[in-house]
């Protein structure tokens, strides 16, 4: 599957579109029925409940195994990997900067709860909070998964998917600033939709796509989203122990 045209544009720049914005929209919906079949459809026929961890790692890595074999052209040619920003941000202050500010935006939401003395968890679903019993109960090879798969392999295809191709291609059609904001509510209505986490979400997305943006690179939006599921997660587990 080819993700990249004949004609090589530096994104946002020049009249020729580097990405098709069907074949983004594509992979989009690609991931998410890949997520939907297996959580939804696959695990429950083999009798695994939605909240178990097994089967959430499971979800986890089969979409990620199937959005890496799409892209894995464009990720193993160099040109190909700039114009996706899978590539390493310059080692200066402004990265460094940029990456602990995603940090603090990504946290608003969390912040604002605990001042309420309220948790993001504590109005979270019921199999949310059946997810961390599971992980606060258990210390084995299952929650071990559970872990890589959410703070590990989910940000980095997530980061791939919503600020590599889809902030790509909506920079070239219009200013960044709309392209983060889109690309953000996007992130949050096709892949987090939940009520009680709309606004962290959003907030993870608009600081990711402005981590990209600002540094031309998916590593420090990787990082903000890695501790950001690594502290969420944590934060979950001592909610509902």
């Amino acid at each position: 599957m080819v993700m990249a045209t004949n004609a090589m544009s530096v994104p946002g720049t020049g009249r020729a579109k580097l990405f098709s914005g069907w074949i983004v929209a594509g992979l989009l919906v690609l991931h998410l029925a890949t997520l939907t079949v297996v959580h939804y459809v696959a695990g429950p026929m083999l009798g695994l409940s939605p909240a178990s961890p097994d089967l959430i790692a499971a979800t986890i890595v089969i979409g990620a195994a199937v959005v890496l074999a799409l892209v894995s052209r464009d990720l193993g040619a160099a040109d190909r990997r700039r114009r996706i920003l899978a590539v390493l941000p310059s080692p200066d202050g402004r990265t460094v900067l940029t990456t602990v500010g995603g940090l603090a935006i990504s946290q608003i939401p969390l912040a604002i709860l605990a001042l309420q003395g309220n948790t993001i968890w504590q109005m979270g679903t019921a199999e949310k909070l059946a997810i961390g019993k599971a992980l606060a109960a258990s210390g084995g090879a299952s929650s071990i998964a559970l872990v890589a798969a959410t703070v590990v392999v989910a940000p980095v295809v997530e980061e791939l998917l919503y600020r590599g191709y889809l902030l790509g291609a909506l920079r070239e059609r219009m200013p960044g600033f709309a392209a983060v904001l889109l690309s953000a509510l996007l992130f949050v209505f096709v892949l987090h939709f939940e009520p009680a986490n709309l606004v962290a979400a959003l907030c993870l997305g608009l600081a990711t796509g402005w981590c990209a943006l600002r540094t031309q690179s998916l590593l420090p939006g990787m990082i903000v989203h890695v501790v950001s599921n690594a502290f969420g997660l944590w934060y979950l587990s001592v909610a509902a122990g």
